[in-house]
Order: C-alpha cells, then sequence, then structure tokens
C-alpha cells in the first residue's frame, strides 16, 4: 500500500454544483501521496452522487457520512477520525487548490520543522478581480505566524486587520493533534476554527505561512456569514480566559493584551447577543436576567447596541437580510459577506468571521 502523507478533509452540505471542482483540484496535486476524505453533513442533493462518481474511479477518495447535520466542527472531526497520513489539510466544498498545494506547503514544513503550515488564499469574487487575502507588503516571504499576530488579525478594526489570518485553512500535523488531544469543538458552529488553532499555537505548534497563493476562496453572491449564538461566545470567552490563567501565556505580554483585548470583543457581543436572542423569542424574563448576569452586562449591551445602529439603519434601508430557515433574524446575525468593508471580507458583529458554508458557520 503507497504511503499516505497528507489527509484531504472536505466537508460539505448540498454542493452538487461545486464539489466536483474541489475534488479534482485535489486528485490533481503534484503530490500523489494524499487521500482525500468527503465528508457529507446530511445533504439533501446530489452531493454525495458526485463524490460517489470520483470514488469509483480512485481509490484515494472516501466517502464518509453523519447520520444528521451537526456542522463543520463534527464534520472535520470525523474526518480527522478516519485519516490515515501525517497531515491533515482542509478543503472546503466550493474552494479549490493550486496543483502545487500539498506539495509546496509539505516542502515549507520541512524546512522548519513545522507543526502548522499555510499559504495565502487568491480570493475569488462575482465581477470583482481575484486578490491576495495578505498583501505581498505584509507577506514577502515565508516566516512563522506568532499567536499574538494570529489573535490581532482575529480582531476587526486593529492595525493588523487587513492580514485576516483566521481564514487561512493551515495543514497540521496528525501526531501533534493526538499528542495535545486536540480537536474542534462541535459545540460551536461559529469560532471553532479559531479556538482550535490558538490552543495549536497554546500547545506550542510552530505555524509557518509562505506568501504563495496556493488556496482558492470562494465568496459567492448572498452567502452569509456565521450566525453566532450567545453559547458559542460564551464558549470562545471561556477558552480565552483559560488562556489568560496559563502562566506560559501571561509570561508575553504582547499576547496577553491581544488576548485581552480579543476576549473584552466577546464579552461585549455575549451580553448583547443574549439579550437580543431572548427579546426575539419573546422571553423578556430571560432578557432581564442576561442584562444583569454581571455588573459590566448592561454597559456592554449598550455599548453593542451603539455600535450595532449603523448596521440596523442599513438593513432598513436596503430591506432585510436573507437569513437561513430557523436562524435568528437581524441585522447583528446575518449581514451579507463583504459588504462595505474595504479588505472585501467579511466580519460578524466585529470580530472578522470566514465565509458562510451552506449548513454551517464559521468565523472566530
Amino acid at each position: 500500500m503507497v504511503e499516505c502523507l497528507v489527509s484531504i478533509i472536505l466537508p460539505a452540505f448540498n454542493e452538487e454544483g461545486l464539489i466536483g471542482a474541489a475534488i479534482e483540484s485535489a486528485l490533481r496535486q503534484t503530490e500523489h501521496r494524499i487521500e482525500l476524505i468527503v465528508v457529507d453533513d446530511c445533504s439533501t442533493d446530489r452531493t454525495v452522487s458526485v463524490a460517489e462518481t470520483y470514488a469509483a474511479d480512485d481509490r484515494r477518495v472516501h466517502i464518509l457520512r453523519c447520520q444528521r447535520n451537526r456542522g463543520p466542527a463534527a464534520a472535520r472531526n470525523l474526518g480527522l477520525r478516519n485519516a490515515r497520513g501525517k497531515w491533515l489539510a482542509l478543503l472546503d466544498a466550493d474552494d479549490t487548490y493550486d496543483r502545487r498545494r500539498i506539495e509546496a506547503l509539505l516542502v515549507l514544513a520541512t524546512a522548519h520543522d513545522a507543526e502548522m503550515v499555510s499559504d495565502n488564499l487568491v480570493i475569488r469574487r462575482e465581477n470583482v478581480p481575484p486578490y491576495l487575502l495578505i498583501p505581498s507588503t505584509v507577506l514577502p516571504r515565508p516566516r512563522m505566524l506568532t499567536a499574538t499576530e494570529f489573535v490581532l488579525g482575529n480582531i476587526d478594526g486593529s492595525r493588523d486587520r487587513q492580514v485576516s489570518y483566521g481564514f487561512m485553512q493551515p495543514m497540521i500535523r496528525c501526531d501533534f493533534l493526538f499528542l495535545h488531544g486536540l480537536r474542534y469543538d462541535e459545540r460551536n458552529r461559529f469560532g471553532e476554527d479559531y479556538m482550535l488553532y490558538i490552543r495549536c499555537l497554546q500547545a506550542g505548534a510552530r505555524w509557518w505561512v509562505t506568501p504563495e497563493p496556493l488556496y482558492n476562496y470562494s465568496i459567492r453572491p448572498g452567502s452569509l456569514t456565521g450566525v453566532q449564538t450567545a453559547n458559542d461566545l460564551k464558549r470562545i470567552a471561556q477558552l480565552e480566559a483559560e488562556l489568560l490563567a496559563d502562566p506560559a501565556i501571561t509570561a508575553q505580554p504582547r499576547l496577553t493584551k491581544a488576548l485581552r483585548r480579543h476576549k473584552a470583543k466577546i464579552d461585549r457581543l455575549q451580553s448583547y447577543r443574549a439579550v437580543t436572542d431572548a427579546v426575539k423569542r419573546r422571553r423578556f424574563g430571560s432578557a432581564m436576567q442576561a442584562l444583569l448576569q454581571s455588573r459590566r452586562s448592561p454597559f456592554y449591551a449598550a455599548l453593542e447596541a451603539a455600535r450595532q445602529l449603523p448596521t440596523i439603519l442599513r438593513k432598513a434601508f436596503r430591506g432585510g437580510y436573507t437569513v437561513r430557515p430557523g436562524a435568528l433574524a437581524g441585522a447583528e446575525a446575518a449581514e451579507r459577506v463583504g459588504a462595505e468593508l474595504p479588505s472585501q471580507l467579511a466580519t460578524v458583529d466585529g470580530v472578522i468571521a470566514p465565509k458562510h458554508r451552506a449548513g454551517s458557520n464559521r468565523g472566530p
């Protein structure tokens, strides 16, 4: 049996029209020692049938099916549990790889003895010329990404906002993940990738980034950013509280400051979200309880409400947002991707978030 170096995990939900291009880009890699694990998250279209046509012709393609729709974290974990490769790579069903991607990242990893490696992204949107996620002035040559830079890049409004490292799709050593017991938090459909990556960095992962744009990241018209719940935000805040209690973290002043900034924003959003979610469900007693959950909650909720006002007004003027069935309506929840942002990337309630995938919510 040919050695498998890289397991490419491809979660999919109702992507019959696009998944073929994603699969072909993985199978055309110059590094052939790969396997492609397609994880279907209970699609209701022909996604599985399309994947099966490739599996019939190429033994490297494997198909796993979730028993119920559980979101991207659960799908990726299922793929990881069944992976045979030394490395874990991610590919979204509407994105594609450059044919040299896996080979180039393996060379980068070997050269720097890295546990995580990633490349630049080519952002592709309809009627917009392709552009790089990370400007060449910011990343002129390969270098190691620090935890401080990663956290700051996930805070809208920071000096590193244009970098948006949270959008990257790193390749991670499987033995590193297993050694430290690291997995995606399946409870979250928002911020699950941020939570995993910051834990990897806390565990000592060396994350190297190359300026080569080898991942084609598509943003489709009408796609939505993730809809985060108060509990999603609460779990992110709890994780960051744990990090801030780690002596290894507090020994790094810049990282500590960055985490405190990010956590303060998450705390503010969580207070606001807890109140608005309850109000939308007409549970006014719960809304009042959420408002008074801490001494800072009223201040946080008021501050975020003031910050949300321009977004709410934009919603009113353009006639509302498109929201998935079952998702909470509201300007703060479903801003259209890229709306009025200079970087042409998306934020959710002021926190940089990767694009929404059908059947899933993502972002830090």
